[in-house]
């Protein structure tokens, strides 16, 4: 493209602020989903302006919405992934404008027709098309920083993972991980859709825990050793109970949840029980990398780790699957928030349209 053709694509595509758009906000904490008109008035620099397409549904968006931990200032907006168009910067570096980006925002405000975002959060999507981009951010990135980061699973490659919960938002993408690491996958799931999108990835033994004793089928298939690594995402006492009991001598236990988390949601800490197996007990935590001054040198990483997800799919190697998406508007957010809290709509990505 000459600079005359970019500078035409910028004229066309570039937005002037003040810009009022609609939003599906929370008044407070507890109160459902409603539209609003807000403005963005000024860019900061580093900040773009991004006009979204789509964003994603992650597991804590519906506890936001209940309970506001984040402290957000309220009325506020929900939405941490999502996909879209660049249409100005708050200063001459970054995603220029008119590029289709994935990203994340920290401060949330996905759930809307604009969302400003931090340029180091912003990357292009290649191939990928606007939705499954959308999924792109923390539920990817926390399976990535737990499997390949602290995992190290291609150490494990032609040796088996148990994943429980491998149809869900983190499980899919952990799946997928294993198999193209050359991991031989087991795993769980308790929902008629959730064990359907088990055999669409293809796992190498699906079990059905609302029908089987896992413990026993997974001692059955490794001939009472259990199984060398484990990545329980599921924030379930039941399942990290199972995964503690099946982790082989040797091997490793890498578990979704800090020890503050854990404690925060009345979860026993399995460690224990880990080391008394002869196992080491790893914990992953991409959230580390934004708080904690020894991981905040090492987010290239995660960075790296979106721009693989770009090439994996465009290899075919990664897919999101996206299970539902959900209409623009109060109604049908807010349904989609009551079906995660309730356990039935929980089953690989869910994706707001957001245009």
């Amino acid at each position: 493209m000459s600079k005359t053709d970019t500078a035409g694509a910028r004229a066309a595509t570039e937005v002037d602020l003040p810009v009022t758009f609609r939003a599906l906000v929370i008044e407070q904490p507890g109160e459902p989903v409603s539209l609003q008109r807000r403005t963005i008035s000024s860019l900061a620099e580093g900040e773009v302006l991004i006009r979204v397409n789509h964003a994603s549904i992650n597991r804590m968006d519906p506890l936001l919405a209940r309970r506001n931990t984040f402290n957000l200032p309220a009325p506020y907006v929900l939405g941490f992934d999502f996909s879209g168009e660049v249409v100005r910067r708050g200063g001459s570096a970054g995603p220029r404008v008119g590029e289709q980006v994935f990203g994340t925002s920290i401060a949330g405000g996905g759930f809307a027709e604009y969302v400003v975002a931090r340029n180091e959060y912003v990357l292009p999507r290649g191939a990928v098309p606007s939705p499954e981009a959308s999924t792109l951010g923390i539920a990817y990135m926390t399976a990535y920083e737990s499997m390949v980061v602290t995992g190290n699973v291609a150490e494990h490659s032609g040796r088996w993972i148990y994943i429980p919960g491998a149809a869900g938002g983190v499980g899919h993408f952990a799946t997928q991980m294993a198999r193209l690491h050359g991991l031989k996958v087991i795993g769980s799931a308790g929902k008629a859709a959730s064990l359907a999108l088990l055999r669409q990835l293809q796992v190498d033994h699906g079990i059905d825990y609302s029908r089987q004793d896992v413990v026993g089928e997974i001692m059955k298939l490794t001939g009472g050793k259990g199984v060398p690594l484990i990545y329980d995402s599921t924030y379930t006492q039941s399942s990290y109970a199972q995964s503690a009991a099946v982790v082989a001598s040797g091997g490793k236990y890498i578990r979704l949840g800090t020890p503050a988390q854990m404690t925060a949601f009345g979860l026993e800490d399995m460690t224990s029980v880990v080391e008394g197996r002869g196992a080491k007990m790893l914990i992953g935590d991409p959230g580390r990398y934004r708080i904690d001054p020894l991981y905040q040198r090492q987010t290239q990483k995660l960075r790296d780790g979106q721009m693989r997800a770009v090439s994996w799919y465009e290899e075919g190697k990664l897919k999101p699957m996206i299970t539902r998406i959900v209409p623009f508007d109060a109604a049908g957010l807010q349904h989609a928030f009551e079906g995660f809290l309730a356990g039935t709509v929980n089953v690989g990505k869910v994706v707001v349209q957001c245009r």
